[in-house]
């Protein structure tokens, strides 16, 4: 399809009339950050969170009931740079913080550190939510919503929430256990008197 013909089949499409990207495409990533906000309470989910694979823009509109599912490919394969750059590099940053926090979150759960796992989990979903908005954004048109020098801030702002909330959940365990080691066996009794 040349340039053209797409840009005239984009009226009323649901596909953006300037950047030639789909809101759609972010469903995919909504889903991850809904599935991943319920694990604190129901770890059993954690499964459907490590089955959820990132998926291409591509990918996603073929496998997708999407109406112009044909249209959104051609389309996000002719758009403007200044729109798509930007727009991959806020997906990746999902994606990587999905990753992130599933990795996370299992070794958590392996080591049965739920303290972690609950301060992760907003930080972690804060922080993909921001990607997804930047790359609404862009869709919508406004492509200086992710200058260059503004990625590694955010991947590095990222990588020190991630240590910083798995050392405080296992912190917070080894002080709880050094507590109860500090307290002797009179200390246990008169707590249950």
């Amino acid at each position: 399809m040349d340039l053209e013909s797409i840009r005239a089949q984009l009226p009323g499409s649901n596909i953006d009339e300037t950047s030639f990207l789909a809101t759609d495409y972010l469903n995919h990533l909504n889903e991850a950050v809904m599935m991943l906000e319920m694990v604190p309470d129901m770890p059993d989910l954690f499964e459907e969170v490590q089955a959820w694979e990132p998926k291409s823009y591509q990918q996603h509109f073929l496998d997708s009931s999407f109406q112009a599912k044909e249209l959104a490919v051609a389309a996000y394969e002719s758009a403007p740079e200044k729109f798509r750059i930007p727009f991959d590099k806020a997906v990746e940053l999902a994606d990587k913080g999905i990753k992130d926090s599933r990795d996370a979150i299992e070794q958590a759960l392996a080591s049965g550190d739920h303290v972690s796992i609950a301060a992760l989990v907003p930080d972690a979903s804060t922080h993909i939510r921001h990607m997804i908005d930047i790359a609404s954004a862009v869709i919508h048109g406004n492509h200086n919503v992710l200058p260059a020098d503004k990625i590694m801030e955010i991947e590095m702002d990222w990588q020190a929430t991630l240590s910083g909330n798995m050392m405080a959940g296992g912190m917070a365990e080894e002080e709880e256990t050094l507590d109860a080691e500090a307290m002797g066996q009179d200390d246990i009794d008169a707590l249950f008197d």
